[in-house]
């Protein structure tokens, strides 16, 4: 059976960033859907065009406010999946300590 190490310092600290990435997202989306609201006129007052443009911005920009939240939901995900590998490897080493200290037990002397 093959030796695996694993890093948990290494998956705690990407975990660790995730979590930042995540936080200086979260802390810039209120800045990013204000950036998507703009006054009336912004554009101009040409019949048609003024209103085209606006509804194209809306668009755009209410595209990327989308994807901003996604990219921040997906930071989430990825912190929590690493918070559970950490988990999961601390609880496999734990039962195998206990079941080596179970069979120790039990062997003769």
């Amino acid at each position: 059976m093959a030796d695996i190490e694993v890093d948990l310092t290494a998956i705690a600290r990407l975990r660790a960033a995730a979590g930042r990435v995540s936080s200086g997202m979260s802390s810039l989306s209120p800045r990013v859907t204000a950036a998507s609201e703009l006054p009336d006129g912004a554009f101009g007052h040409l019949p048609f065009i003024s209103d085209f443009l606006r509804g194209k911005y809306a668009e755009v920009s209410g595209g990327a406010t989308t994807m901003f939240r996604a990219g921040t939901d997906a930071f989430d995900r990825i912190g929590g999946a690493l918070d559970e590998t950490v988990r999961g490897y601390e609880e496999n080493e734990s039962r195998t300590g206990r079941s080596f200290t179970a069979l120790e037990t039990r062997l003769p002397r």
